[in-house]
């Protein structure tokens, strides 16, 4: 984003456009003189070259403009300190004594004196004393875009400086809808889904002018989503912006889309890291447990009666899934809809709700009858865990009465249990404790397998002859064994690591 000083925009009936940019005729210039001072700049202090660029204002250049394009190159800059000493430290020997200076022989004592302590010469004093502020930075390295990309960037900045004014935002995409949806979850953003199917969506989110409290961290938030929007194929926004004027505020359109021709930087797919600290503190602490639960990251939608839901994580054990929300932002209009799409949810969904204490109205949420965690300033373990364990308990009942009397009849030499499991809904390890009391004849159990006698000759064969580790799994994975090592412990060998990769592992008899 921009300072708000600088967004340019123009009103019009009620409906307001931004300044954007072209990257030809005048605006290309621009832009590729401003890129030209800065890359003629290097070892000049930043003062320098504000100034130059306050002269190219002075030609009837709308300041503004200037000074948005300046501060993205600033961004593509680096500005450091040139110093030999420390220009705090140098500031309080300075002013050590405290008294003024009355007179220029005074003067000349006191430069002395820190001059002295500090080992460098009086005249270097002045020099440096203030080299630390923004403008006596020296620009050490900067980044040259071309004049197209700097202008595409500018548009994009101007467009997030304009919805961080927003009461609402709504977004119709069409293609390559996963960064919106992830982006949303991500960034903490009120959404409500109005439609959606495999390839198109329509999303309506609140805007940072429509809520109580955290304008700022949550504008920062809108803003960052729309790169994510224009990852898509096709896109339409329509915001209401609030824009006040002489103490009253006005309510004007803005609308934008794909189609509009508006030059936007090409924005790079790839994964991305978390947005909020709260998410990304608990993935974190919950790995680390190292559980039997998989803990999934955005794990896909959920369709309910009264909407659409996006789900943080899922946990994930046997076939099991447990959906977890966490509720951040909030508006009482946004926790209203979140309530109501819980409580339409279709049967046999699970969810855990982290609700922030700060919400007013976190009781809602627990007479929703839903799993409810409440949280401060991380989401806590505890209770979680205390939750996923009775789910672990029921389900492990349930898989007792699914599996007792259950009879493995093999059709092949190897039978992967994994596969079974799931297809009866079942923990892998509930069925492998079954069947482990009495194998089907001829066949013996090791780790997820039923290994017919035959085949386990064979694999001793193999053993007899080949010790890597790397070539004995692609042996295996001829005979439809995936995961070898347990099976070779069932054999009666070991590995010795030598190295991370399994090509430098050696296996050996035990």
């Amino acid at each position: 984003m921009l300072p708000s000083e600088l967004l340019v925009a123009r009103i019009k009936g009620g409906v307001i456009c931004p300044g954007y940019l072209s990257p030809d005729g005048a605006d290309g210039a621009l832009a590729a003189r401003l890129i030209s001072i800065y890359s003629k700049s290097l070892g000049k202090k930043k003062a320098e070259i504000s100034g130059a660029a306050k002269k190219i204002e002075s030609e009837g250049n709308d300041f503004r403009v200037v000074r948005g394009l300046c501060a993205l190159l600033d961004r593509l800059s680096v500005f450091e300190v040139r110093s030999p000493v420390d220009p705090q430290a140098l500031r309080e020997s300075l002013f050590a004594r405290g008294a003024p200076v009355l007179d220029e022989v005074g003067r000349r004592e006191v430069l002395g004196d820190a001059a002295a302590r500090l080992r460098i010469k009086p005249d270097e004093i002045l020099r440096y004393i203030w080299a630390d502020l923004p403008d006596e930075r020296v620009l050490a390295s900067f980044s040259a875009p071309s004049p197209d990309e700097l202008i595409a960037s500018y548009n994009l900045s101007l467009t997030q400086t304009l919805l961080f004014r927003a009461t609402f935002l709504e977004v119709s995409a069409k293609g390559n809808l996963r960064p919106i949806f992830g982006g949303v979850k991500r960034l903490g953003l009120m959404y409500s889904i109005r439609a959606a199917d495999g390839n198109s969506a329509s999303i309506s989110i609140e805007g940072p002018a429509s809520m109580l409290k955290l304008t700022e961290r949550y504008g920062t938030s809108l803003a960052k989503l729309l790169p994510k929007v224009l990852e898509s194929e096709e896109w339409e926004i329509h915001a209401q912006i609030s824009r006040g004027s002489f103490g009253k505020k006005r309510l004007l359109d803005f609308r934008l889309s794909s189609s509009d021709g508006i030059p936007f930087p090409e924005v790079p797919r790839q994964d991305e890291g978390y947005d909020s600290s709260v998410e990304e503190s608990f993935a974190r602490r919950f790995r680390a447990l190292e559980t039997r639960w998989v803990l999934l990251r955005e794990p896909g939608l959920i369709s309910t009666p009264a909407g659409i839901l996006i789900p943080d994580f899922a946990f994930e054990l046997g076939g099991r899934r447990i959906y977890l929300e966490i509720v951040g932002f909030w508006t009482p209009e946004y926790l209203e809809k979140k309530i109501s799409k819980l409580n339409s949810l279709p049967p046999g969904i699970e969810f855990i709700i982290a609700v922030n204490r700060s919400l007013a109205s976190a009781d809602r949420f627990r007479r929703s009858g839903k799993n409810i965690v409440e949280f401060d300033d991380e989401v806590p373990l505890r209770p979680i865990l205390g939750i996923l364990e009775e789910v672990e308990r029921s389900a492990s009942k349930d898989s007792e009465k699914k599996l007792r009397g259950l009879k493995i009849e093999p059709k092949s030499d190897v039978v992967d249990l994994a596969e079974i499991a799931a297809r009866l809904g079942v923990p892998c390890d509930a069925l492998v404790g079954a069947i482990a009391e009495s194998p089907p004849k001829g066949y013996s159990l090791a780790g997820e397998y039923l290994i017919s006698e035959r085949t386990v000759s064979e694999l001793h064969r193999t053993l007899s002859t080949e010790r890597n580790l790397g070539a004995i799994e692609e042996r295996f994975r001829a005979f439809g064994i995936k995961n070898a090592i347990p099976v070779l412990t069932k054999l009666g060998y070991y590995v010795r690591w030598t190295g991370l990769s399994p090509g430098s592992a050696e296996v050996q008899k035990k």
